[in-house]
């Protein structure tokens, strides 16, 4: 007799949180465009960017089985790099985007060649690689540009607004998908370029067994070296690209410790989000919502409400969304004992009746062991 194992009632009954992040993001998309005002909704999307591209920095390299934890100091130097590389040239503001991808790639290759070959502890690593982002983009703008906590000049020029000929005339959704840069366009095309080399092509084949199992990968043929130096390395240029809008995208100047976090709150959008690129975007969105109402109601003279308190409301969302990803985990590891005690009161149950489970008959000793018990 063969028996198929079927899903718990458990896992069956927890399976929706899968899609929780996307049903919070739906749920708040059409409250949104009922209620609130346009201007609102547009700053809540615009300033959901570097969030965005920021998850998908995280979800990759975590996806490779590597927590990158240094995204706030490769955010920092795209934030630099922009800006310099158009103090200095007074080029297109794209090219500023384009130097501040690359040396955020830089920087995640160094990173990748550090932890990878010479075993740096990660976390110590990460550390130390935000804190000298930090102080070296102080000691260059002083040094450099003589220019002391903000370097800003008119040869810097912002990224200018897109408007998409067809979309931009609709009634409803013009004013929401259009009139945005190249950035904030090119991190949603990259939520459907990342989803699709996760899950359609072998390199993401490979990156999610060696984030599930590193030895299994290794034993059926997978350079985990080369997979995870990729990934660090894709993960740094995204992160370079949503530093390189915070600078050139918003304010077309740098400002000391500008990514105020931003890096951080993009790993807890990435772990609340399942590590995942169609939930990290929505995800995204609400932080962005969350940051955009900020601002919002601190223009608005009459709204009584503390403005610490304000300022302060994105970062408790953060600490929500924290709590939220702890539950998580800590119902993870409660119905993963489930499964194994359920798992095992099955097969006991096989074994003492005698039946077979997957057409593999039990071992002789095991068979003898369960005779003798049932005859004691």
């Amino acid at each position: 007799m063969t028996t198929i194992a079927s899903p718990t009632p458990v896992a069956q009954s927890r399976s929706w949180m899968r899609w929780l992040p996307i049903l919070i993001g739906v749920i708040i998309v059409i409250i949104a465009l009922a209620v609130l005002p346009s201007s609102l909704l547009q700053s809540s999307i615009r300033l959901a960017t570097p969030y965005i591209l920021g998850a998908l920095a995280s979800l990759i390299a975590s996806r490779s089985g590597v927590l990158n934890l240094a995204i706030e100091g490769k955010m920092l130097l795209g934030s630099f790099v922009a800006v310099a590389t158009l103090y200095r040239t007074g080029l297109d503001p794209s090219v500023g985007v384009l130097t501040a991808t690359l040396a955020g790639g830089v920087l995640g290759l160094v990173f990748s060649l550090l932890y990878l070959k010479l075993r740096i502890n990660l976390v110590i690593l990460a550390l130390a690689v935000n804190l000298f982002i930090e102080n070296i983009t102080v000691f260059f703008m002083r040094v450099s540009f003589g220019s002391f906590g903000t370097l800003a000049d008119p040869s810097i020029r912002g990224l200018p607004s897109i408007q998409l000929p067809v979309i931009a005339d609709l009634p409803v959704a013009g004013p929401l998908l259009s009139g945005y840069n190249l950035v904030v366009y090119f991190s949603w095309i990259m939520v459907i370029v990342v989803a699709v080399i996760l899950y359609r092509t072998q390199f993401g084949r490979h990156m999610r067994a060696v984030g599930e199992n590193i030895g299994a990968a290794e034993s059926v043929g997978i350079n985990v070296t080369r997979v995870q130096i990729f990934a660090l390395t894709i993960s740094g240029m995204l992160a370079g690209m949503a530093g390189s809008f915070l600078s050139i995208g918003v304010l077309s100047q740098f400002v000391e410790g500008m990514v105020d976090g931003r890096g951080w709150t993009s790993i807890v959008v990435s772990l609340f989000a399942f590590e995942k690129p169609i939930p990290a975007f929505f995800t995204a969105l609400f932080f962005g919502f969350s940051e955009a109402s900020s601002f919002y109601l601190q223009s608005r003279p009459e709204m009584s409400l503390p403005p610490d308190l304000l300022l302060a409301f994105p970062q408790l969302v953060t600490l929500g969304a924290l709590v939220a990803v702890a539950l998580r985990i800590r119902g993870n590891e409660i119905l993963r004992r489930r499964r194994f005690v359920a798992q095992f009161g099955h097969e006991l149950s096989n074994l003492r009746s005698g039946v077979v489970v997957g057409d593999v008959p039990p071992p002789k000793a095991i068979e003898a062991d369960t005779d003798g018990s049932e005859h004691s």
